[in-house]
């Protein structure tokens, strides 16, 4: 039973990629939904709703959702604003969800160094594509993204650490094909390499919740 939403969010994950490649919108945002609804609902079946821990990375969970919809609506950039705005306040959640459990401070001073390395790398890439307002939305989306991954790998749980660990980064990693997308070149391999990789991380991050 265990393994049950995760396949309905993998296989639901590879119909949005074959829908999308058909341009069926409408299905392409059905099985996105229906993907990010197994996240959800896996998270809530490994006992989400009974700690603290688990409902910070439930909202997140959440908001991912509501991201995942603005995100396959076709049409004005609002849209994908508002996407951004419901990511950044998901990564806010996982960040608060591992102060629950705890930080190592002593590894904070190896940890911070590299994720400021790959925030000045990813902006450093993404400046000269930026204009109106993404030249801000994306910095603070950057910010937010830093913030999660340096309290993700600095967080103090001994069972679910390790997996932290993978699904933050892999969820940071999902979010360079979106601006890969978006911002630098649209290309099919974004999509075929960013989704499969953002649905597992979340998989990962709502699994941590039974080893919490």
């Amino acid at each position: 039973m265990i393994l049950f939403l995760p396949a309905i969010c993998l296989l639901a994950c590879g119909l949005t990629l074959f829908f999308e490649a058909k341009g069926m919108d409408r299905l392409t945002v059905k099985a996105k939904l229906l993907a990010s609804l197994a996240f959800v609902g896996f998270a809530w079946d490994q006992g989400a709703k009974d700690s603290v821990y688990g409902w910070w990375i439930l909202t997140g969970l959440g908001l991912s959702l509501v991201g995942d919809v603005l995100l396959a609506m076709k049409g004005h950039s609002r849209w994908f604003l508002l996407g951004i705005g419901a990511f950044l306040l998901a990564h806010l959640a996982y960040a608060a969800a591992f102060i629950i459990i705890g930080i190592d401070t002593a590894s904070l001073p190896w940890v911070v160094p590299w994720v400021l390395v790959f925030l000045l790398i990813t902006t450093g890439w993404l400046k000269r594509h930026l204009s109106g307002v993404m030249q801000f939305a994306v910095p603070a989306y950057l910010l937010a993204i830093g913030l999660m991954l340096v309290l993700a790998c600095s967080n103090h749980s001994p069972m679910a650490g390790g997996w932290i660990i993978i699904g933050a980064s892999l969820f940071a990693l999902s979010d360079l094909f979106v601006a890969r997308q978006r911002f630098i070149q649209a290309d099919p391999r974004n999509r075929l390499l960013g989704l499969p990789i953002y649905y597992l991380a979340q998989l990962l991050l709502a699994y941590t919740v039974a080893l919490v």
